[in-house]
């Protein structure tokens, strides 16, 4: 197959129409098909070919839209990288991958530089902005290429698109495998659960980070014949001008964008009324905080449950189901993640592995073809959580008694801080490094405007006395910074269970004791 084909559809009908905004930049579809085939033609000019792994490590910009479709059209694999990451994060996923190209922005080329050599796999360093020494500049890569697509083939069982990392429950990041064939399935299987139809007349915000969830939503709208607009970073007044400036009609929110929005007390002098969907997803909503966003913005809040693994939607909860008044039944459902997509199996397993009834916890498993092929270079891993075509999610849920699935718990000990999966183990074994320390132990507590925050107890060396401000400093000089703890507590003593192995629900427990639910 030709790789990125729907992304071809839109030039059949809408090759003049706006397609891609950021700034004062404005690019049709035209436009912006000839830079991608450039960048494409480009890569390919490099002598990378199908099976080589392309890094990507760029702010939300039109360079960054470009790559998240040139790379896979030259047939290579994109692999992002989190900008949010420290340099050991990204030479770590860099190694692992065996990335051979890395794409960087202009802004991260000084992070970056230090790290080359230390990458045996790596064959080309491509930077935008002014020309660096020992760098490819982005102009000048695709200055002169063909405005033409490559005539590349793929598999789309066998030949990888993507390598998405997420953090393992070890600490050490697992690279989620897209196959080409995967991506059709993601998108149209976004348009198949639409409440709303999608099309040319939809004008969709671009907040979060490209290289994310964000760039999915992107890619959908842009199939469609949309117009995507690009803003560099969240900023809640830049959002609010860009929605009524724009008029924009769709925007996808993390829980936290959507806190920060809601606290500024300007908010109702913005019009917003072109708004005709709001999503949200990559953690839960406070019902009380949704409530306040239906007061702004209407009745057109959708959430989508979805993960690196097997993307959105797995359930979704419509504008319909989004009651705020009424009987206890309904209301509740505010809480809920909604029910199942059309194109996905839903199950949840007790512990046992039946069928669980309604109201008890079990594990949710999932099963659909657009469910990534395994992890990178992780056979063990991908066994243990791939089993007879089923994929183990580790979240616990519940249905209710009309099909709607309550995300419960995590069977792993991982925290989601503003839409970032956080693994404790990573941040207690940096802790672990600082002189002094004895023992740490990491969990998620409440937060009003991040729905959880990065706690750390710590247990130090006898005689040692260290100031809660010296392991945040640490931890921010050797992680991302949304994974630094907000707080820090020294306790005497770690509870442990029957097997000797911490007890981190018995520390979690009181943070959370008057919640009716273990996440936030």
């Amino acid at each position: 197959m030709r790789p990125g084909l729907l992304y071809y559809w839109p030039l059949t009908r809408y090759r003049d129409r706006t397609a891609l905004v950021m700034g004062e930049m404005r690019l049709t579809f035209g436009q912006a098909d000839v830079l991608i085939n450039r960048l494409s033609n480009g890569l390919l000019s490099l002598g990378l070919t199908t099976g080589h792994k392309v890094a990507v490590l760029m702010g939300n910009s039109l360079e960054a839209a470009t790559a998240i479709m040139a790379i896979p059209r030259a047939g290579l694999t994109y692999v992002a990288l989190n900008a949010r990451h420290s340099a050991r994060e990204h030479l770590a996923i860099l190694n692992d991958a065996g990335a051979d190209a890395l794409l960087a922005g202009a802004e991260f080329a000084g992070l970056l530089k230090p790290l080359l050599d230390q990458v045996p796999s790596l064959k080309h360093f491509v930077v935008t902005g002014p020309e660096r020494p020992g760098a490819i500049n982005f102009d000048q890569l695709i200055q002169n290429q063909p405005p033409a697509p490559p005539q590349v083939e793929v598999n789309p069982h066998r030949d990888i698109e993507r390598i998405h990392y997420t953090s393992g429950t070890t600490g050490r990041p697992k690279g989620a495998v897209w196959p080409f064939g995967m991506s059709y399935h993601a998108v149209t299987n976004i348009l198949i659960n639409l409440d709303r139809p999608m099309g040319p007349e939809d004008v969709n915000l671009n907040i979060g980070p490209l290289t994310h969830a964000a760039g999915l939503m992107m890619m959908v709208y842009y199939a469609r014949g949309a117009t995507n607009i690009i803003l560099p970073r969240f900023d809640e007044k830049s959002v609010l001008e860009t929605i009524q400036k724009e008029r924009v009609t769709s925007v996808l929110f993390i829980p936290t964008m959507l806190y920060r929005l809601l606290m500024r007390p300007d908010i109702k002098e913005y019009d917003l009324s072109s708004v005709k969907r709001v999503w949200y997803g990559t953690a839960p909503m406070a019902a009380d905080r949704l409530k306040q966003g239906i007061e702004i913005f209407g009745n057109v809040f959708r959430q989508n449950y979805g993960m690196t693994e097997i993307p959105q939607p797995i359930t979704f909860l419509g504008p319909e189901d989004h009651v705020t008044e009424g009987e206890p039944r309904l209301l509740r459902r505010l809480s809920s993640a909604g029910r199942p997509a059309m194109g996905v199996e839903v199950r949840v397993l007790n512990e046992n592995g039946r069928e669980a009834e309604p109201g008890q916890v079990g594990e949710i498993v999932l099963r659909s073809n657009k469910l990534v092929s395994g992890y990178w270079n992780l056979p063990e891993e991908t066994a243990e959580s791939f089993v007879d075509g089923w994929f183990h999610t580790r979240d616990m849920g519940a249905w209710d008694e009309d099909g709607f699935l309550y995300i419960k718990d995590r069977k792993s000990d991982m925290i989601i801080s503003g839409g970032f999966n956080i693994y404790p183990r990573e941040v207690e074994e940096v802790i672990m490094g600082l002189a002094g320390v004895a023992e740490a132990v990491v969990i998620g507590v409440p937060h009003e405007l991040w729905g959880e925050a990065v706690k750390a107890l710590v247990m130090l060396k006898p005689g040692i006395r260290l100031e809660p401000g010296e392991i945040m400093d640490h931890c921010g000089r050797n992680l991302g910074g949304y994974k630094k703890p907000k707080s820090v507590d020294f306790i005497n003593k770690i509870p442990r269970n029957h097997y000797g192995k911490i007890d981190r629900r018995a520390l979690r427990e009181p943070f959370w004791q008057d919640k009716d639910r273990r996440v936030n």
